[in-house]
């Protein structure tokens, strides 16, 4: 399903619904009874453009369940279980509109100083396996271990490390990097319990509060929506990209 589009044309789609049904919108005024008008038949509706089927999800995407957030799930405890669904339910805003995309689409850079979409895209994978370390491995650290660093500091850090280094690869390498990550988180959850993800941890959170690894994850699933939406305005700005009325 491609989410981005269901969602934005939801208030489109009910107007032409409104207007099918003879109901005036927007200050439009109503023909008076026994007034005739003359009206083109409308053009028929193109068929949609097929799309890339979705890519492997963790866990895999089922549209039974993908809008039931805070369902109980199997092997996971109630809180954890609503953190699962949530995250799951951002995975398509990212995977979704990018599974079409080309090499080149993924490695273009709009200026000196933007970040591509591949790297956005392993920015996120980057930032899943930190919160792991952080939460599940109870590492406290000032900068980031050398071996993470090795590994993920031109994802995690983008800037000029990120654009010379992050480019080359087709879009399953960053699905399979974002899957992966996921697979991952899902493992740990699945051995953790509520206590462990409300209670307020020693060290200090954001702004010197106490904060719970509950808020940490949460911070994970608002970090994927935030860059979200900044994959969907380069993908809109892309050379040769439609003209879309639609936001963003």
């Amino acid at each position: 399903m491609n989410y981005a589009s269901t969602r934005r044309t939801f208030l489109a789609n009910s107007a032409l619904g409104a207007l099918a049904a003879g109901v005036p919108l927007f200050g439009q005024a109503a023909q008076p009874a026994g007034t005739q008008t003359t009206t083109q038949s409308p053009a028929p509706t193109p068929p949609p453009a097929k799309r890339t089927p979705m890519p492997r999800m963790a866990p895999p995407y089922d549209k039974a369940t993908i809008n039931m957030i805070g369902r109980p799930i199997s092997g996971y405890t109630p809180q954890i279980g609503t953190m699962v669904s949530m995250l799951t339910w951002m995975e398509p805003a990212v995977l979704a509109p990018t599974r079409d995309l080309t090499r080149e689409q993924l490695d273009y850079l709009f200026d000196k100083n933007a970040n591509t979409i591949g790297a956005l895209m392993l920015h996120l994978a980057a930032t899943e396996v930190l919160y792991q370390r952080i939460t599940f491995g109870n590492e406290n650290f000032d900068k980031l271990p050398a071996d993470y660093e090795a590994k993920w500091g031109p994802a995690m850090n983008l800037g000029a490390a990120g654009r010379e280094k992050i480019k080359g690869h087709d879009v399953a390498y960053y699905q399979d990097a974002i899957r992966e990550a996921r697979e991952k988180t899902l493992v740990e959850f699945a051995k953790k319990d509520d206590a462990w993800f409300t209670t307020a941890l020693k060290e200090p959170g954001w702004g010197g509060g106490p904060v719970n690894n509950f808020c940490l994850w949460f911070h994970v699933c608002e970090h994927i929506s935030h860059h979200a939406g900044q994959i969907d305005l380069l993908i809109k700005r892309l050379p040769g990209a439609k003209n879309d009325d639609s936001a963003g």
